[in-house]
């Protein structure tokens, strides 16, 4: 058996060690402000899949295009310039973020796109950023978005003009607000949140039958669902509080509307939060 006398001293000098050993992480260089024109057509292959892969910043993103993607990147660290590929049926734009953010508010990266009418399958990869997302009237086959953090509103005002597969958001700790969910008319919404404040607003016209998953983590989520809606809630976890706003059948973990149609189905799971359901 070793001496533990022995063991104790060998761990004392690898933290010694460990304390003594320093990494240095460059840092993003801030220069001029540079701005990227983009304007990219639709490839061959239908639907397209366009991927926007950007760092921390600003997202404004809308319809009203004649092409793909069309807008601008603006950016003042030299090694964020975005580069754009092509591969089959997908368009990227593709900013790689190297070293660390400098500190401070001089730091631009603000992205205004604007995308098409013709089906799209999107993917938006971001880290801490501010969206302002407006989707409304662009057809949507799918839609994927993950985020680090930040602030996003994500708005659908109008029926998609196509049959959505999946609706997927992904963020860590964040304020995100998805409204006019109604309106997608997905086949299937996963929404997962960390530690933040979740709405998520199924106002809009729901053609069909949707499967909603949310994880909320350690969130305040608050659900705002029509009150002449069909909408089935049910907790498949504990919660600090529920609190509920209109009118509501409950039956153990299972809240329900009073409204007819396509079935609004919503499971809910969060860890340490409070849950606000509302029928409006």
């Amino acid at each position: 058996m070793k001496n533990p006398a022995f063991i104790l001293l060998s761990l004392l000098v690898i933290l010694s060690l460990a304390c003594s050993i320093t990494v240095n992480i460059p840092t993003a260089k801030v220069g001029e402000k540079q701005t990227v024109t983009i304007q990219e057509d639709y490839p061959d292959l239908r639907p397209a899949e366009l991927v926007l892969r950007m760092g921390g910043g600003k997202l404004t993103l809308q319809g009203g295009s004649q092409h793909l993607v069309e807008g601008t990147v603006e950016y003042n660290v030299t090694d964020w310039k975005p580069t754009i590929s092509r591969d089959g049926r997908e368009v990227r734009i593709d900013q790689k973020v190297v070293g660390s953010i400098p500190s401070g508010g001089n730091v631009i990266n603000d992205w205004d796109l604007r995308l098409g009418n013709q089906p799209l399958d999107l993917t938006i990869e971001a880290g801490a950023y501010e969206g302002k997302l407006d989707l409304t009237g662009i057809p949507l086959v799918r839609l994927k978005i993950s985020d680090g953090a930040g602030q996003a509103d994500l708005v659908f005002s109008s029926p998609n003009p196509v049959r959505m597969d999946s609706l997927t958001y992904e963020t860590g700790a964040s304020n995100i607000k998805l409204k006019g969910l109604g309106n997608t008319d997905a086949d299937v919404i996963n929404f997962r949140g960390g530690a933040g404040n979740f709405s998520l607003d199924f106002s809009g016209q729901l053609k069909r039958d949707m499967r909603v998953y949310v994880d909320g983590g350690l969130g305040n989520i608050t659900l705002r669902v029509p009150r002449t809606s069909n909408c089935r809630i049910i907790l498949s976890s504990s919660l600090n509080t529920i609190s509920t706003e209109g009118t509501w059948i409950v039956n153990d973990n299972e809240y329900r509307t009073t409204g007819e149609g396509p079935l609004l189905r919503i499971e809910v799971k969060v860890g340490v939060g409070n849950l606000n359901l509302i029928s409006e």
